[in-house]
């Protein structure tokens, strides 16, 4: 099958100045790849350039077989209609309830009130949340709920791809655990394709088909979870936290 995102020796800018050159990475129709590597290494500028808000220096972006910098505005809007998005905490509307802002994307997409109600109650199902919640405004959840109802924004419109921004970050680790078996859970029932940023071991263990890894102003390494951690490179090693143990 043809990939559903690519990425071919892709140069990114961040302010004018290079971040990342000759990324080359694919994210293959019903797998979850794993962004990882250091603050500031350009995984949120790949995102974002992903999905048209930048364009590269040099290289090609696909994005459903489609080049998004030779599209039309109306054309990149519809693209992007196929893309659910779980920003980094959350991002949920402070003036609206859950049922709201979960039922944002489909307002903004022009669906009617009759067809609103049941995408959001199924979509709110999906990501663990009982409908009583609907109501309940964001200061009034907690870090895990503010999470599940990012994720449930973000597959309201049934999307073909899902982009999660460290989806973990800020919570404890029961509730980081729980939100990772809901995602595998996710990913087995309704074989979601998702690219994740993470810097959270244990969701990229445990979510990730392959990791992409970067740093240094490149791609350093990608392939399995456990593939990678038998390499030798410091870099990935240190990523790992496993810089005090002896190579297999």
């Amino acid at each position: 099958m043809d990939p559903i995102v690519s990425f071919e020796n892709v140069e990114v800018d961040y302010d004018g100045h290079l971040v990342l050159k000759d990324v080359c990475f694919e994210v293959q129709p019903g797998e979850i790849v794993g962004l990882a590597g250091p603050s500031g290494s350009g995984k949120t500028t790949l995102l974002r350039h992903l999905i048209g808000l930048k364009r590269p220096v040099r290289g090609r972006i696909l994005l459903f077989g489609e080049r998004l910098a030779r599209l039309s505005p109306a054309a990149q809007r519809r693209l992007r209609q196929r893309i659910g998005v779980l920003f980094q905490g959350g991002a949920l509307l402070s003036s609206l309830n859950v049922y709201e802002n979960v039922a944002l994307p489909l307002l903004e997409m022009g669906f009617s009130d009759t067809w609103i109600c049941p995408m959001v109650s199924l979509a709110l199902s999906l990501a663990g949340l009982p409908p009583e919640n609907a109501p309940r405004m964001p200061s009034e959840l907690s870090g895990g709920m503010v999470t599940r109802v990012a994720l449930a924004r973000g597959l309201v419109a049934e999307p073909e791809l899902l982009l999660l921004d460290e989806p973990t970050a800020g919570l404890d680790p029961v509730v980081a655990d729980a939100f990772i078996a809901l995602m595998g859970d996710l990913q087995k029932s309704l074989g979601i394709t998702a690219l994740m940023i993470s810097h959270d071991l244990r969701a990229l263990e445990r979510l990730c088909h392959r990791i992409v890894l970067v740093g240094d102003g490149r791609l350093i390494a990608q392939g399995r979870f456990h593939e990678l951690k038998q390499k030798a490179d410091p870099r990935i090693r240190s990523f790992f936290r496993l810089d005090g143990e002896r190579n297999p």
